[in-house]
């Protein structure tokens, strides 16, 4: 996604992620880390009585992470993560889904310091090109050294 400095941004690129499918381990795992045991993700019995998603779902956050780590940034450029704006969960993502993640640059806004904040509408799409996940990301990025 960040793989160039600012100077060489423009309103309108696209990006595409590579993609992973997401497990079981990911789940428990994912609840071990944050504590977040909620029976909707890690109990098979109570999600399958839910009338809305009739098995396990991934956590919300746990999407938005691993969309975050599927995207390609370039040190020298990325400086910083500088948040979300408008992030939704559109759909469940469940076990055995394959998510990859689309970007386009809505937004490049210059800083007085000379880097600038480029804004990315940010998609977690399924294997089927369902929609998971959609925000508006927003990261610093340096501009080219001089020199």
């Amino acid at each position: 996604m960040i793989t160039t400095y600012l100077d060489d941004i423009r309103v309108g690129d696209t990006s595409v992620s590579r993609a992973r499918t997401i497990t079981e381990t990911d789940l428990v795992q994912f609840a071990m880390i944050t504590g977040d045991w909620h029976p909707i993700h890690t109990d098979k019995e109570y999600a399958a009585a839910d009338p809305r998603f009739g098995r396990r779902i991934a956590h919300g956050a746990l999407v938005i992470s691993f969309g975050l780590g599927l995207v390609e940034f370039w040190p020298p450029a990325m400086k910083a993560f500088y948040g979300l704006d408008k992030l939704r969960f559109v759909a469940p993502t469940v076990i055995g889904d394959t998510v990859r993640v689309e970007t386009e640059v809505l937004d490049v806004a210059e800083r007085p310091d000379g880097d600038g904040v480029v804004t990315y509408r940010f998609v977690v799409l399924n294997h089927r090109d369902e929609p998971r996940c959609v925000a508006d990301l927003k990261a610093l990025v340096a501009r080219k050294p001089e020199g």
